[in-house]
Formats: structure tokens, C-alpha cells, sequence
């Protein structure tokens, strides 16, 4: 059986991940890597991932040159967060006939917040006889996926709240900037106003998916985004040191309203302190009602891993923009 051959665009905190477990299966060959931070240019990519040892497989800043002569079947690309920059980055890989799984949270259900940009990009992929998804373990499992998983033994469901309490510690930089870490609560307060702090993106896209699922219908969908401040001193390895009173995490809820009742309730309560408990708990009020915990490995593993393991499955999808409701399950891979 011929292996199949990866691009990685992306080698940050997330990316890395990606590629590390991708040179662990038997049936995967990464055949590129894209990267735009200098000091990575024309290195090994065995030697940026910090293996020790050379692959074979050079890192470049020319997508369109990898693209073409790598002689890819599909990329995993982690570089950016927002559907118009994804589609700047991956429309090259496309035109080439390369699959992409992307783990950009707006991707993850694009429909709804961006009709025609995801027309368009469906139609594009179907032309090329591409496919593209966009996945995660939220947007693309823990908030959606699998609270769709359990309706199934449902006889009717009234609501459905989801409760995610996550450790953000394993995350890179980037995105302990984008959540805030460190701030004062007035700074991170103002952030939001402005804009500057999106914490978790891709609420209103598990929401969205859900509606589609059910087949539900809600008048209006809106966020909230709290502070939550340090009670004492907190290291968070490798990044930084929270001092008392400063943001050591955020609550950020989503709600799908309709008749003015909340019918979906999503939230995402970001932590960075290794003492707190994090836990998915998923509740959904019908008949029967189930309330359903589970443990909440670090998202670095399970969104890298989600994202690997998808690549058989996206390999025999058909063409076009997809969202996980489109898809079977999808299995670990050795």
C-alpha cells in the first residue's frame, strides 16, 4: 500500500505536534514543510522539530513551490485562526488537487459567518477535486461532535449545554497572547472592547453546528467574555509567571437563543493553573436527560492527534468544504 504524502504547513506550537506524529505512522510520508519564521528557512525539518536527527524533508517560505513539486495528496495546515487568511494560504494547495485539514477554528463551521467566502472555497475545491475541512477537538469534537453523538439516543432534546474546562498552559505564545494571560483585568477588560482578545475563537461556529445537526432554529446567537484573575502566584512552564491578581484564565460563554430562552449554553473556561480540575461535561436536557463527564487531556495532543487521524478519512471524502457532520468517525491510525 503506497504511503500518503503530507504537506505540514506551520510549525508552531501546534504544527510541530502535527508533524512529530505524523513521522510516527506507518502509512504517512511528510513530503513538505512550510514555515514563516526565518531561522527555520532551509533547515531540516528533523532538526526544527528538535528530533536530533535529519528526515529528508527541508523547510521552506515558498507555499507555491512546495505545492507543486512535493507531490503531496494532502495538507495539515496550523498558521492561522480566520477563514479569509486560510483561504490566502491554502488556495495554492488546492489548485494542485492537495486535500487540506486545517485546524484554523473558524474552519471548523464557516458557514454561517462567512456564506459566500465558503461558496466560494467549496466550489473551488470541487473544481480541483480538492477537499477541505476544518477540525480540532473544539471547534470540531468536544463542543459539537460529540454532544451531536449522545442526541442519538435521545427520544426529543429541549437544550444542550456544553461545559469545557481547559488547561491553555501547553499552548505556545501566540495564544496565551490571545487570551489574555498575565494582564490586569482592566487590560484585558479593554482588550476585548477592542477586539485584541478574542480568547477562544470558534464558539459561535460549534454552536452553528449544532443548530444544522438538530435542525434547530435560533433567533440570535451571542457571547460573553470574563476575566478570571490569579489568587496567587502561578508558573505556567515555559512561558511566563502570573503574578496574584493578574489573569490567569477566562470564561467565555456562547448562547443560542430562541424566544428569548437560552436552548444552547457552550462554554469555554481557560485556565493556565496546573492545581485547578478540567473536565468536559456535556449536558442535554430531554428525554432521556443525560449528563455526561469526561477528562480533558491538553489540546495541544488531542487537537494534533484529531487532525492525523482524520487523514485517511478526508483522503476518500468527496470534494468540496466540509465540516465534521459530513464525515465518519475517524479512528487512531497506527
Amino acid at each position: 500500500m503506497r504511503k500518503i504524502k503530507v504537506i505540514q504547513f506551520g510549525l508552531g506550537a501546534m504544527g510541530s505536534m502535527m508533524a512529530k506524529i505524523m513521522l510516527e505512522k506507518k502509512d504517512l510520508e511528510v513530503v513538505g514543510a512550510i514555515d514563516r519564521k526565518p531561522e527555520n528557512q532551509g533547515k531540516d525539518l528533523g532538526i526544527v522539530l528538535g528530533l536530533q536527527k535529519e528526515i529528508g524533508v527541508i523547510v521552506s517560505n515558498n507555499p507555491e513551490e512546495v505545492f507543486k513539486k512535493s507531490g503531496a495528496d494532502i495538507m495539515l495546515h496550523a498558521a492561522v485562526s480566520y477563514v479569509p487568511q486560510v483561504w490566502e494560504q491554502i488556495k495554492g494547495a488546492i489548485k494542485q488537487g492537495i486535500k487540506v485539514i486545517t485546524i484554523a477554528e473558524e474552519m471548523g463551521y464557516p458557514f454561517s459567518k462567512y456564506p459566500s467566502l465558503s461558496e466560494d472555497i467549496d466550489n473551488y475545491a470541487k473544481k480541483y477535486r480538492s477537499t477541505v475541512l476544518g477540525t480540532g477537538i473544539n471547534p470540531g469534537f468536544a463542543m459539537d461532535i460529540l454532544p451531536l453523538f449522545f442526541t442519538g439516543i435521545c427520544r426529543n432534546v429541549k437544550e444542550i449545554k456544553v461545559t469545557r474546562v481547559i488547561d491553555f498552559s501547553p499552548f505556545g505564545p501566540s495564544i496565551q497572547k490571545n487570551i489574555g494571560i498575565g494582564l490586569s483585568s482592566g487590560e484585558f477588560q479593554q482588550g476585548v472592547k477592542e477586539g485584541k482578545l478574542p480568547l477562544h475563537i470558534g464558539l459561535p461556529e460549534s454552536l452553528s453546528m449544532l443548530v444544522h445537526g438538530l435542525k434547530w432554529d435560533v433567533d440570535e446567537i451571542s457571547e460573553t467574555r470574563d476575566p478570571v484573575l490569579a489568587k496567587r502566584a502561578i508558573n505556567v512552564p515555559g512561558y511566563m509567571k502570573i503574578e496574584k491578581g493578574n489573569v490567569c484564565g477566562f470564561d467565555h460563554r456562547c448562547f443560542g437563543i430562541k424566544n428569548g430562552k437560552k436552548i444552547i449554553t457552550l462554554e469555554e473556561l481557560g485556565r493556565v493553573d496546573p492545581k485547578d480540575k478540567y473536565y468536559n461535561q456535556i449536558i442535554i436536557e430531554g428525554d432521556p436527560r443525560l449528563v455526561e463527564t469526561i477528562n480533558v487531556p491538553p489540546g495541544n495532543i488531542t487537537t494534533t492527534s484529531h487532525a492525523v487521524n482524520l487523514i485517511p478519512v478526508v483522503m476518500n471524502a468527496r470534494p468540496g468544504l466540509l465540516s465534521m457532520f459530513d464525515l465518519p468517525v475517524a479512528p487512531a491510525i497506527a
